[in-house]
């Protein structure tokens, strides 16, 4: 049984911030408790990564390399990016100077693992979660050798695994074991927690069935609590940002765990990266304020009845405008998340998510516009995508695709929002967050102290950059994909 693991995060995109390795972090603490020995190695901050494995390799020789893939892209539909190129130069550096058996993991790979193996050209990847399946691959006296739930082995097909789903209470991180802190902190000096894993909702565009599961799993609040407590502890870390897939879903959960943080007195800023207009009640956002959130992303996605159905949302435009009124009354900030260009968008759906940003959004508050919507296979959108003709039906998506509404052209949606935006300082597009400036922004923020989330901040940043903002005639020189 190999008794070194080497497991690689692969991540190097800063922006629009750079993240924690929370999922490989997740499987080397499995892997440590389990008894390997293990080494992680984060490649986010590193300007020679090869000259960092080779050291490891010759220093550490490990029997088992893991790597995680977070992202195959960057999801810019205006400016598309693929990080394919860059792993595969890793992978065949890896393989070029050790015969250990390789894993792949991470949530890039889940989407499309056996498209990933192909072009890496290697065997195995796990699909989901990986603490377990991690585990049993290593322990393997032949690496792969028998039935590991969630193991995708190249040469098969999906149908031949069963993705591991029934890890209910996993281990607890601990980030700062394997992972200096201390760099993300100077970007943004928020540590990403996950209170449960899965998602229900049936959206669109959505990999989180592939990824995490199509059922809730919630975390023990006690565990989650405590393990905020260790990290402010260990790290000096005060704030904490809930990455789960909904925050406000299950019905119960978030008054369980929010409940649960003001029982324990734990003196904390919280944000939430994903909230659900659906069902949330002004005691809910009282309970948030009282529990110490501070700011939330909301990801209504439209604003208009058309769109909502057609990326299979589970409410209804009401809704987004009750969450706003109730939001907006309250002390925290919100950051709305739109999707332009999803299925049925045309002038008049795109003229309501506008009027409601003009009308709704407050003067606390941001909105983030994302163009155009990426294609994962085993999504509703793939198949739209092959029925209206933006893919073909066998093509292999590893290459950023883009679903574009065939009812609205990219200068329609460009004048509109020229002319539409009453305050468009108030508005962050993805591919402003592409512009080298943002890092020296959010590393001066916190040298400066200043209060998060720093996207509040955006106005003046965009006032600074308006003549580099994607609603400039730039905006139009796409080389992402265009209906067949």
């Amino acid at each position: 049984m190999p008794s070194r693991v080497l497991m690689i995060s692969t991540n190097q995109e800063l922006a629009p911030q750079p993240v924690l390795p929370v999922g490989a972090a997740w499987v080397a603490q499995a892997l440590h408790q389990a008894g390997f020995e293990v080494k992680f190695l984060d490649l986010c901050f590193e300007k020679d990564p090869a000259n960092l494995i080779q050291k490891a390799i010759q220093t550490f020789r490990p029997d088992g390399i893991g790597i995680s893939i977070r992202n195959l892209d960057n999801c810019d539909f205006l400016y598309p990016k693929s990080y394919l190129a860059e792993i595969r130069h890793l992978t065949d550096f890896l393989k070029f100077r050790t015969s250990a058996p390789i894993l792949l993991g991470g949530s890039g790979v889940s989407i499309m693992p056996l498209q990933v193996l192909e072009f890496l050209d290697l065997d195995y990847a796990v699909v989901g979660e990986g603490e377990v399946a991690a585990v049993q691959f290593f322990q393997s006296v032949k690496a792969g050798e028998g039935r590991i739930p969630g193991l995708v082995c190249r040469g098969t097909t999906m149908v031949d695994t069963v993705p591991l789903r029934t890890n209910p209470n996993p281990v607890m991180p601990q980030l700062h074991r394997w992972v200096d802190t201390s760099s993300y902190l100077g970007f943004e000096p928020v540590i990403p927690i996950q209170g449960k894993r899965g998602c229900a909702n049936r959206c669109l565009y959505c990999t989180y069935h592939t990824i995490e599961g199509k059922e809730w799993r919630p975390r023990e609040p006690a565990q989650v609590v405590d393990e905020i407590a260790i990290a402010m502890t260990i790290t000096g870390a005060k704030e904490f940002e809930f990455v789960d897939s909904v925050f406000n879903q299950p019905e119960g959960y978030l008054e369980t765990l929010l409940e649960q943080i003001i029982r324990s007195r734990v003196q904390v800023r919280l944000h939430v990266s994903s909230l659900s207009p659906k069902g949330l009640t002004k005691e809910q956002v009282q309970l948030m304020e009282r529990a110490g959130i501070i700011s939330v992303v909301i990801t209504p996605e439209a604003a208009a009845d058309e769109t909502l159905t057609a990326l299979c949302k589970d409410f209804s435009a009401a809704d987004v405008e009750r969450a706003s009124q109730l939001l907006g009354r309250s002390s925290i900030k919100a950051l709305w998340c739109f999707l332009l260009g999803g299925p049925q968008e045309d002038e008049k759906t795109l003229a309501k998510t506008i009027r409601f940003i003009n009308q709704r959004i407050t003067s606390k508050d941001s909105a983030f516009l994302t163009t155009g919507i990426r294609i994962y296979p085993a999504t509703g959108l793939h198949e739209l995508a092959i029925k209206e003709g933006f893919v073909a039906p066998m093509e292999n998506l590893l290459m950023p695709a883009f679903y574009f509404s065939p009812r609205l052209t990219l200068p329609q949606a460009r004048s509109i929002l020229q002319h539409g935006l009453d305050h468009p300082e108030r508005c962050i597009f993805l591919s402003d967050t592409r512009l080298g400036s943002i890092g020296f922004f959010r590393r001066l923020s916190v040298m400066l102290g200043l209060p998060t989330p720093f996207w509040q901040y955006s106005g003046y940043m965009n006032r600074l950059m308006a003549g580099r903002r994607i609603i400039s005639r730039t905006w139009l020189r796409s080389g992402a994909r265009k209906k067949k």
